[in-house]
């Protein structure tokens, strides 16, 4: 993947082009149809994603609590551990492809890694968490996910 594909995603259009290629070299590429489960409520985690072109909706106990579209991205909670002295390492929400969507996805170990590595990267996550309301405290307390958009 190139560091190109990645300046859609406002999570990662900030970063330095150096930084960007850093994280184009463990994103890998994805292609979902609608009805597909990308993440099931109750699993445990291992990836972040990010939309890159298409729609999903986020669901909880079967029903819907939020909606996300391109350059918006999920699964943060679940593969960085954030302040909270409890890391919930199992998806808090389902999210569910409602169009056909490009999409990619980064390990959660990359995703570690990356964040101790580039502060930008850590300071868009936070910033994107607050923004939202997604903290580990909130996900610990079964509050609706909202997803980085």
């Amino acid at each position: 993947m190139e560091s190109v594909d990645l300046e859609t995603i406002p999570l990662f259009a900030g970063l330095a082009r150096e930084d960007r290629d850093r994280v184009a070299a463990v994103a890998r590429r994805l292609r979902w149809n609608p009805g597909h489960v990308v993440v099931k409520e109750g699993e445990f985690a291992f990836d972040l994603y990010a939309i890159k072109e298409g729609a999903a909706e986020v669901q909880q106990g079967g029903e819907r609590v939020s909606t996300l579209g391109s350059g918006d991205f999920f699964g943060e909670l679940g593969v960085v551990r954030g302040n909270a002295r409890r890391w919930p390492r199992r998806r808090s929400a389902s999210v569910v492809i409602t169009a056909p969507s490009d999409a990619i996805a980064i390990d959660g170990s990359d995703v570690r890694r990356l964040v101790a590595d580039i502060p930008a990267l850590r300071e868009a996550l936070l910033a994107a968490a607050e923004k939202y309301g997604r903290t580990q405290s909130a996900e610990a307390s079964k509050a609706p996910p909202a997803c980085g958009h």
